[in-house]
């Protein structure tokens, strides 16, 4: 499913110009419900592999293409607040997406987990048809090869390579920690399910931020909200470390709240820096944040939990150093 939904993710922004952005969205939400009611189903374990790869390249249709969206339809001073809330949403499915299959399997068998979902695409869809304007923007004609050249050579140019290895290691530490959290609640503290779950969404609390992160960043300037993200993020691991339930979880607000600021700056940032390609760079953005999450759960391949924190920590003070040299770079300009 993950090469699936990374394909989706490298081709459905640039394509949806072609095509365009709603109707991109809508037709991606038609075929994800059909997908789920084909899933509900289906017994076959062959036929069901395939038919979730292909819910994982049409899923992709949203996440890019809403980005684009957003900065083509709404006024400039409302594209902050719109990623971020959307941002939100992204960060806060991992959680909420676990605690509606659970309670769907608790009442209903697991299946009917795809039954919910298609319900609830195909309500979304009549939403979008009735209610979300059609953006007017250049359709653009442009080849496969030209496709893939100029997707190629984004992470390679100067203004973005930056912002794309931010990109890189902000969800990888965010999946990665999550994942090190967990393993170190269920087997070192021998949490209950239950209190684990209750943690980890205690801690998205800190997703409230993103509300006045456009805010943040027009008044102290997108470099530095994307800092001073980091140094939350920073603040929220070293809490970690302290063996305390109670400071652990204040941690996790913490390090939330310093991601949930970081991404919508860094949106801006390659939407501004994208120009006339920033369908291509902001599907590309999807593209790397996603490699960085799928690559976040390794992080448990490190020896023990304290480890895999100080790991993370490594790992945020570069990308601090990465944007610290760029603001640097941008004041003697």
């Amino acid at each position: 499913m993950f090469f699936f939904y990374a394909v989706g993710l490298i081709f459905f922004g640039p394509l949806s110009e072609r095509f365009g952005l709603k109707e991109t969205i809508c037709f991606g939400l038609l075929i994800l419900s059909m997908l789920m009611i084909i899933s509900f189903f289906i017994t076959n374990f062959t036929n069901f592999l395939i038919i979730r790869g292909l819910q994982g390249f049409w899923a992709a249709s949203f996440a890019p293409v809403s980005f684009i969206y957003v900065l083509n339809v709404l006024e400039k001073k409302h594209h902050g607040i719109t990623v971020g809330v959307i941002n939100t949403g992204f960060l806060s499915a991992g959680v909420l997406g676990q605690l509606l299959s659970s309670s769907v399997n608790l009442f209903f068998h697991w299946q009917a987990i795809f039954l919910t979902l298609a319900i609830s695409y195909i309500a979304l869809l009549i939403y979008a048809i009735k209610k979300l304007p059609k953006p007017q923007i250049k359709q653009e004609k442009r080849s496969l090869i030209q496709l893939i050249r100029l997707l190629a050579k984004l992470p390679l140019q100067k203004d973005l390579k930056k912002l794309y290895f931010i990109t890189f290691t902000t969800l990888l530490a965010f999946v990665a920690y999550y994942t090190s959290l967990e393993n170190f609640f269920q087997h070192t503290l021998s949490l209950s399910e239950q209190a684990i779950f209750a943690i980890r969404a205690f801690g998205l609390i800190g997703l409230i931020v993103t509300v006045f992160s456009v805010k943040i960043g027009h008044r102290i300037g997108f470099e530095n909200t994307i800092i001073a993200g980091l140094l939350l993020s920073l603040l929220g691991l070293i809490l970690s470390m302290i063996t305390n339930i109670f400071i652990i979880a204040f941690g996790t607000i913490a390090f939330v709240a310093g991601i949930a600021i970081i991404i919508p700056s860094l949106i801006h940032l390659l939407g501004v820096k994208g120009g006339e390609n920033r369908s291509l760079t902001i599907s590309m953005y999807s593209f790397i944040l996603l490699l960085g999450a799928s690559l976040g759960s390794g992080i448990s391949i490190v020896s023990n939990y304290f480890s895999q924190i100080v790991t993370l920590l490594f790992l945020l003070v570069g990308s601090l150093i990465v944007t610290l040299l760029e603001k640097r770079q941008l004041s003697k300009r």
